[in-house]
């Protein structure tokens, strides 16, 4: 009998409170390495941003996304 692999598919919703622009500007500033193209954000294409930051930094895609809200949180906080 062959073994069954099963794909889990989920999808996110980054919770952002500032828009994507200072977004970018506080991911940029906070990890000097990354450029705005290696990350640019079409809307909706949350869980590609969020692959595409884990393995630039390097970090889990739980870790990732934690990070992006809490800049986000930040960036409102400071408004």
């Amino acid at each position: 009998m062959g073994s069954v692999t099963l794909k889990l598919i989920f999808m996110i919703k980054l919770r952002l409170e500032s828009s994507w622009d200072q977004m970018l500007q506080k991911v940029l500033e906070a990890e000097p390495q990354l450029t705005a193209e290696e990350i640019d954000f079409i809307k909706g294409e949350d869980e590609e941003l969020v692959r595409k930051l884990s393995q630039k930094l390097n970090r889990s895609y739980e870790r990732t996304i934690g990070w992006v809200e809490s800049l986000s949180s930040l960036e409102s906080n400071l408004s």
